[in-house]
Parts: C-alpha cells; structure tokens; sequence
C-alpha cells in the first residue's frame, strides 16, 4: 500500500510539471509570434485571389484573414473582380469586416507637437509616384468606374509631408473594353482625379494612362490570305480567335502631378531640421 501510494504521488508530481512545462512553452511561443506577426506583410486581394486559385477552403482563407494584418481594396470594381475569380462571399465578407476594422481601430499616436499644424500651398506640376495596388483588368470595369492607386514614397514641400506613403489616388475610367473575338484586343483608358493630402484634402491631379491588350487580328487577317479559304470559313475561323484584356499588373508604377495650387494643413513637427 505504501509502495503505491509512493508511485501514485510520483506520477502526479509528474504530471504536474509536465503540464507547467507545456504551458510555459506555449507562453515563449506566443511571445516570439507577436513581433512576426507584427512585422509580416498585410495581406491584399492578390493574396486570397490566389489562395482561391489554389484550392483553398474558404473557412481557411477566412482563419488567415484573421489572423493577419490586412490591407484590402474594397471599392465596388474591386469586389466585382474578386466575385469574378471565384471568391466565395463568405471570404469577401471577411475581407470587407477586416477593411473596417483595420479603419475603426486605427489609434492616434501623435505628441501634442504633432498635431500642431502650418498652411503648406502645394504647387502646380508637384510629382507623385503611384503604383496599382492589384491587378486592373479592363474584364471588370466599366465607363465612369473609380481606380485607386497607392502613393509609393511621401511627398515633401517647403520639408513638410503634404502626401503620405500608402496615400489613395483616384482616376476615373473613360473608356473600359474586353478582349472580344476576331483578336479585337482590350482597352482601359483613365483619367487622375485627386489624391488625399495628410489633412484629408483632396489634391486634383493631372495625368492619365491607356493599356491596350494583345492583339491577334493582324494575325487572322494574314492566316486568311494564306489559306485561300472561302470568306465564309475564314470569317468562322476568325471569329474564334479572342484579343487578350487590357491588365494593369499589381506594383505596376507611374507618375501623376498635381494640377494648380492647394493649401492644406500639414504637421507642424514634420519639417525637415536645418
């Protein structure tokens, strides 16, 4: 009895720091997480577009979208592409709740120094670098659609930011095309609206762009020379042959300027020391 007793309390001392041990590497774990996860690149509609194409499940996506910092587009053309490439709804409403809560939660960190704030006249022609956030393909958007744009590098006068890094630039969309049959490739032309100064003011822009998709008419054309097929025919041949869409590539960048002269209240702290 004395023996089992003795077995009976060494088998609980046992089980007693076993269970502090684990506990205690969980703990050292979740401390050398915190600052990777801190430090890891937001996840953007690239991302789970591709974990969709992978075959992911959507109760997966959502885990990670959680469990990950996030900086989703969530415009309405941005929906309708995820929508397009097969995103479930559950995921997109994942993403849209992660956009709104990366927004509510946003604290801020300034000094009373920071907040203190000067009139800085941005002039006209001032450069700005932009670049595409995801991928834009002329598939998806229409006449009158809005883009967005992210400011690459901050933006400096007078040695004030006027323009944060990550900043949203908006263009409008004047002309949206397909790739469609007979090789008549895809279009996208957009004209710069504004971009956001640090105040929340809207700084007209002056630029634009226009992205034209392969073409393979030209091709057609010279196969039916060629073949010396009957018109009927050729014309049925040709008519398989689709143009490609017009896509804008995710970090793809360019230069915009701004268009005559705005004020804006930048931050008092943020000039350059002399």
């Amino acid at each position: 009895m004395r023996k089992f007793l003795s077995a009976l309390l060494l088998s609980f001392l046992f089980i007693q720091t076993f269970s502090v041990t684990v506990v205690t590497a969980q703990q050292e774990a979740a401390k050398s997480i915190q600052p990777s996860r801190a430090a890891a690149t937001p996840l953007i509609n690239q991302d789970i577009i591709r974990m969709v194409k992978a075959d992911f499940t959507a109760e997966t996506i959502i885990a990670q979208i959680k469990s990950a910092p996030c900086d989703f587009m969530t415009a309405p053309a941005a929906l309708r592409q995820l929508k397009d490439e097969g995103v479930p709804d559950a995921v997109i409403l994942a993403m849209v709740m992660a956009a709104k809560s990366a927004s509510a939660n946003e604290q801020p960190t300034e000094t009373l120094e920071a907040r203190e704030t000067v009139k800085v006249k941005i002039p006209n022609g001032v450069t700005i670098e932009v670049e595409a956030p995801f991928d834009i393909n002329s598939q998806y958007f229409r006449k009158g659609d809005k883009l967005s744009f992210r400011v690459v590098n901050p933006v400096k006068v007078d040695g004030r930011v006027v323009i944060a890094s990550g900043a949203t630039a908006t263009a409008i969309v004047t002309l949206a095309q397909r790739g469609g049959h007979f090789g008549r490739a895809g279009r996208i032309a957009w004209t710069m609206q504004d971009v956001t100064a640090v105040d929340g003011t809207r700084i007209p822009l002056q630029a634009g762009g226009r992205i034209v998709g392969d073409s393979h008419g030209a091709k057609v054309a010279t196969q039916i020379i060629l073949s010396g097929l009957i018109a009927p025919v050729a014309l049925l041949a040709a008519g398989f042959k689709r143009g490609e869409n017009a896509i804008i590539p995710a970090g793809k960048r360019m230069e915009v300027s701004t268009q005559g002269e705005t004020i804006i209240e930048a931050s008092a702290a943020s000039a350059d020391k002399k």
